[in-house]
């Protein structure tokens, strides 16, 4: 993946925080910063706020078959017999 430099500017105790918290996971600062970057890009209300533009969520409610498919997937799945013992 191609990368871009960047200089960044923090206050001391900013700046301690983040060395403090790379070393106890084993991380540079800058694998830090990238981590914290990850974490909020694809944290769960970030996702939220982009599947409505996901063409499968799209579908949503558009499924035509049974009401209780999912809690007896393996009776369609199988057949009767194999939960009729």
């Amino acid at each position: 993946m191609p990368s871009k430099r960047l200089t960044l500017e923090l206050p001391i105790d900013q700046y301690e925080f983040a060395q403090k918290e790379a070393a106890a996971e084993g991380l540079t600062v800058s694998g830090f910063i990238r981590a914290l970057i990850d974490e909020r890009r694809t944290s769960p209300a970030r996702l939220r706020e982009r599947y409505g533009d996901d063409p499968f969520y799209q579908r949503r409610g558009s499924f035509k078959g049974p009401k209780d498919l999912s809690a007896k997937h393996d009776r369609y799945l199988y057949g009767e017999a194999e939960w009729s013992s």
